[in-house]
């Protein structure tokens, strides 16, 4: 029986002599040598993801431009490249492969070919090819995972006999026990590689694996390194980890991004000991490193329907050393088109507490003003509120608060002040995976105020405002299913379909977004202008002029209404590294008796393009009405930073 372990063919024996050989005596001779041109022929195999693993380990192809050498290195680099295309084609599966590297024709071993190569006069590029035959793909034969191994680790290993013999699979099966161990809590679990045997007659590859899970241990103590303003007792009530409990990789990296989230820390390192201690628990260290604690930011925007706008922020991300924050922001808008007395300014300033009581369980104060020159009505605003906020989980989280307005509004030449107390209440929840530019995931959010009108017309009011939005890639979510389910009359086009469409995720997107909102308790009249619904602009409904949607005044403003129904649909195509486009349709409607959905339907409908930066994409959006006011203009300018939604 031919039978022998899975190491490398002779080829391999070959490079290590010709590289001894130019080590040796040979290095002044390459270095000498005049550089010589070649090209390069890579024969394709039929598999395209073995094609490109060849291109990649090929030194051939990688140094073929920048670092071109003599006849005796060309060959030294072609033989190199021999070996490594073995060692790609066994990753694959595939033990028994012909490789021949030829330089102008012949083969790299032949003596005559380095004086032929070293009398070249000057001429084209010499020719290099190359032609891998893969062979049979071999299968696994015996699998087998030794060791007291408990259930549950000893599923994860998915390795079966019959399957291909890849090398990737294997490796993967082993790193796949090993976290299962690890999470059982065998902290210190060890699985040598495989004693991997390939028999040639057979064409399989048997496979052992031998694990040593060690003892099952629980959390020790925690020791913190690299903190500067911010305290130990906030990171370790923040981290949540209870010496005691189970030990768990998952945990701790949960543990872990918790940290991270606060906002405070640049980055962190949390690392199990080598060793338990005397209880037989597993101590950890937490390294960190604080982020500036200071940060001033700035901000644009503009369209044709509100003008510009300015903003600016100044953050300080731990002020008394628990990660309490303190923002101070202020905004200028409607500028360039406006005189100075239709100008709108707003101040805010906002403190958060986090982990006030509980974990997760975080205090929001806010002091704000506004002064703002609106279509619908003028107003000026001092806004105070306090807020608990509470998540439960990545994705859900809730908030109740008590909050005060004091205002003066003018609406079609009449003002009113009114002081008004409000309990808002929200939930929301959001799965998507970047908050400036989603691709995949759902944001839902609702909130209901009950407000109590202290000064001003009106009693009381309920105002109820549900919005969400979804995101589909649709390359992975539907090119992906395509592909799967084309014609599979070989392996080596599902790979490349499978390559390309994983290379391609993200770079097309469906977005949809809804809102609805009512008002109940009073008529719109009994309702502070600002209080009421308003639709249209680029938060909205492109196309339409700022809250231009809905019942208007006697003098043809705004007048907003108590029922509120948006809808849009986007889809976002990206091109090239930095460049995208999108197509949209944004759709709205305000309505006077409470019921979302009850108002004349307004449409409009644009494109888009973007410019992807690290901080997200830089956006212009161009959107028409389909069915226009009299005086509304025919085209919109959106531009902003992230998505429209």
């Amino acid at each position: 029986m031919n039978r022998k372990m899975a190491n490398p063919n002779p080829s391999r024996r070959w490079m290590r002599f010709l590289s001894i050989c130019a080590g040796l005596t040979g290095v002044t001779a390459v270095l000498a040598a005049d550089p010589m041109p070649y090209s390069l022929t890579l024969a394709p195999t039929g598999n395209a993801r073995i094609d490109q693993a060849v291109t990649d380990s090929s030194q051939l192809a990688g140094l073929r431009e920048e670092a071109p050498v003599g006849p005796f290195a060309l060959i030294a680099r072609a033989e190199a490249d021999a070996a490594r295309f073995d060692d790609v084609l066994r990753s694959f599966g595939y033990y028994d492969a012909s490789i021949q590297v030829r330089i102008a024709g012949l083969a790299t071993r032949d003596p005559t070919l380095l004086p032929m190569l070293e009398n070249l006069p000057s001429a084209p590029p010499v020719a290099v090819s190359v032609q891998i035959d893969p062979g049979p793909l071999y299968q696994l034969g015996v699998v087998r995972l030794d060791g007291p191994v408990p259930e549950a680790a000893r599923a994860a290993f998915h390795l079966k006999p019959g399957e291909p013999a890849r090398a990737a699979d294997v490796l993967a099966a082993g790193a796949a026990v090993l976290r299962a161990l690890r999470e059982e809590g065998f902290a210190l679990a060890t699985l040598p590689p495989p004693d991997a045997v390939v028999d040639h007659d057979t064409r399989t590859m048997d496979v052992v694996y031998l694990a040593d899970p060690g003892p099952r241990l629980s959390l020790g103590t925690v020791s913190v390194h690299g903190l500067d303003r911010l305290r130990e007792d906030y990171v370790l009530r923040r981290l949540g980890l209870t010496p005691g409990e189970p030990y768990s990789p998952s945990r701790l990296e949960a543990a872990r991004q918790d940290l991270l989230a606060g906002g405070v820390l640049a980055w962190a390192r949390l690392t199990p000991d080598t060793k338990p201690d005397a209880q037989d628990q597993l101590p950890l260290t937490l390294e960190v490193a604080e982020r500036p604690p200071r940060v001033l930011r700035f901000a644009g925007a503009y369209s044709t329907d509100e003008g510009a706008s300015l903003s600016t922020s100044w953050i300080h991300r731990n002020l008394f050393g628990r990660a309490e924050q303190l923002t101070v922001k202020g905004e200028i808008g409607h500028l360039i088109e406006s005189a100075p007395e239709d100008l709108s300014y707003l101040a805010n300033v906002s403190l958060r507490i986090p982990d006030l009581w509980l974990r997760n369980l975080d205090l929001r104060l806010d002091l704000g003003g506004v002064k703002e020159s609106l279509d619908a009505y003028d107003r000026e605003a001092v806004t105070a509120g306090a807020a608990l906020e509470r998540r439960f989980s990545a994705g859900l989280s809730a908030s109740a608060g008590l909050a005060f307005q004091r205002s003066r509004i003018v609406q079609d030449g009449t003002a009113r002040n009114y002081q008004l107390l409000s309990l808002p209440l929200t939930l929301t929840y959001d799965t998507t995976d970047n908050p400036l530019d989603p691709h995949r995931g759902l944001r839902l959010g609702s909130q209901v105020t009950p407000t109590q009108v202290l000064e001003g017309d009106g009693s009381g009011f309920l105002v109820a405002r549900v919005a969400g939005s979804t995101y589909l890639d649709l390359t992975q979510g539907l090119t992906g299913n395509l592909f799967a389910g084309l014609t599979r009359a070989g392996a080596a086009d599902s790979d490349a379909q499978e390559a390309d469409s994983g290379s391609q995720s993200g770079r097309s997107i469906l977005a949809g977004r809804f809102a609805l909102g009512s008002i109940v308790g009073a008529g719109p009249e009994a309702v502070p202008p600002d209080w009421r619904f308003y639709s249209g602009g680029g938060g909205s409904v492109r196309g339409y002029p700022f809250q231009s949607i809905g019942p208007e005044t006697a003098s043809g403003s705004p007048a907003g209404g108590d029922g509120l129904l948006e809808m849009a649909l986007e889809w976002r195509q990206r091109f090239g590294a930095n460049w995208g486009a999108v197509a949209f349709s944004d759709a709205g409607m305000v309505s006077e008796n409470g019921i979302p959905g009850t108002g004349a339907l307004a449409v409009g409908v644009g494109l888009g393009v973007r410019y992807y930066t690290p901080i997200g994409p830089v956006r212009v959006d161009v959107a028409t009405p389909l069915n226009p006011d009299d005086g509304d203009s025919p085209v919109q300018l959106y531009i902003g930073i992230g998505q429209a939604f």
